[in-house]
């Protein structure tokens, strides 16, 4: 699971920066989001790290993406909320440092996963709310944004409770949570899937002008 995760998200980064010049700006967030995250995967064996070790280089990632993933929403909502956007976004990444630095160190940083899936839970159900409030357009499934964001609802609302029970599992049940980081691939799969239906999308715009639509 975790080696067809890193090899779909090398896929997306490629497929999100190919015709770089007439790309959207939010593909190429996405592309740059899931770049950091093959690169999170790729420090495991590059630096050979070993038991909580492992932890860090997520640790990095989950602080590092949140920015990209920010600035996705900011664009797609046409910056209505970026007082809103950059206050959470200190208060995530300033209580996330201190968490990874002072807390949960080497551990799985759970309250980090945890803030950050239930802020963009928030933002995907904000965006969807204002895609139905505004309908720019008929054909939704046109809009490559509308498939980035259903990735990132599927993702964040299946692994919240994850994140939530991970501590409990791992301190009080001694889990290895092998069964549980395996569904929270899967879930990463799913994601890059459904990632990859918007790329294609944008690219199909790209060919077909004609076929373009706008975004609220």
């Amino acid at each position: 699971m975790f080696k067809i995760q890193t090899a779909l998200a090398a896929l997306v980064t490629v497929l999100s920066f190919i015709y770089f010049d007439k790309r959207q700006l939010e593909v190429k967030l996405v592309g740059l989001t899931f770049l950091l995250s093959f690169l999170n995967d790729q420090m495991v064996d590059v630096f050979d790290l070993r038991g909580k070790e492992v932890n860090i280089p997520s640790a990095v990632y989950g602080i590092v993406a949140f920015i990209p993933l920010s600035l996705l929403y900011n664009k797609a909502l046409n910056g209505r909320y970026r007082r809103g956007f950059t206050l959470v976004a200190m208060v995530y990444l300033t209580f996330a440092i201190l968490n990874s630095c002072f807390i949960q160190k080497e551990e799985i940083n759970t309250y980090n996963y945890s803030f950050s899936a239930i802020v963009f839970l928030f933002y995907s159900i904000l965006y969807f709310y204002r895609l139905m409030v505004d309908l720019p357009v008929q054909h939704l499934h046109r809009v490559p944004m509308f498939w980035f964001n259903a990735s990132m609802l599927i993702f964040n609302a299946g692994t919240l409770f994850l994140y939530l029970f991970t501590t409990y599992l791992v301190e009080v049940l001694h889990n290895d949570l092998l069964f549980y980081w395996t569904f929270h691939n899967i879930m990463n799969i799913i994601q890059l899937l459904v990632v990859m239906i918007g790329l294609w999308q944008d690219l199909r715009n790209i060919k077909s002008p004609s076929s373009s639509l706008s975004e609220p």
